[in-house]
């Protein structure tokens, strides 16, 4: 979890959700110059990034990933830099997650224990901002002048579903073995 910067083109949006603040597309697709694709899922994208990008664009694209109880989002497209102009979202999600969570987390804490994921996410949301790890401005700056590397492999909720699919399917040829 968390910022990351992806350069190459759009290819493809999947549905999505529209509010008066964001979007939230069940998928994005970028492919980079070697041809790779990378399908960000649930991913949100305030009206800054939304007012500019489209199909076909092409430039390096920073997304957030968070833990979000609920699952209806898994990332914020927060930033795009292309040739042309950079725009960063004045809307920072991981801010208002974290806050929201430590919130319910509080209240719905002492109701039996009801309250302990969102507890558990706002406070790695909000050690993340205190640390400087989700600094976007800052990541930003970096990226754009190179002292950033490329993310290594594909995004979170991909590497989960990667991982748990091994993790079943050697319990199964274990239990099936025995």
């Amino acid at each position: 979890m968390g910022l990351y910067a992806l350069e190459g083109t759009i290819t493809q949006f999947g549905q999505c959700q529209v509010d008066n603040d964001l979007v939230v597309y069940a998928y994005i697709e970028v492919v980079d110059a070697a041809g790779l694709r990378t399908l960000i899922k649930k991913v949100a994208v305030g009206v800054d990034v939304q007012a500019l990008i489209e199909p076909g664009m092409e430039g390096t694209f920073f997304i957030d990933e968070f833990f979000v109880v609920g699952r209806r989002i898994l990332s914020q497209l927060w930033g795009v830099s292309t040739t042309e102009r950079d725009v960063i979202d004045s809307a920072n999600l991981r801010t208002m997650l974290a806050a929201s969570n430590m919130f319910r987390g509080i209240v719905f804490t002492p109701l039996m224990g009801l309250g302990i994921p969102y507890l558990l996410a706002g406070i790695g949301q909000c050690w993340s901002l205190i640390d400087g790890s989700g600094n976007r401005r800052r990541y930003f700056d970096k990226a754009i002048n190179g002292d950033v590397g490329s993310r290594p492999g594909p995004p979170l909720p991909e590497r989960l579903g990667l991982a748990l699919g091994r993790a079943v399917a050697d319990l199964t040829r274990r239990h099936a073995g025995s």
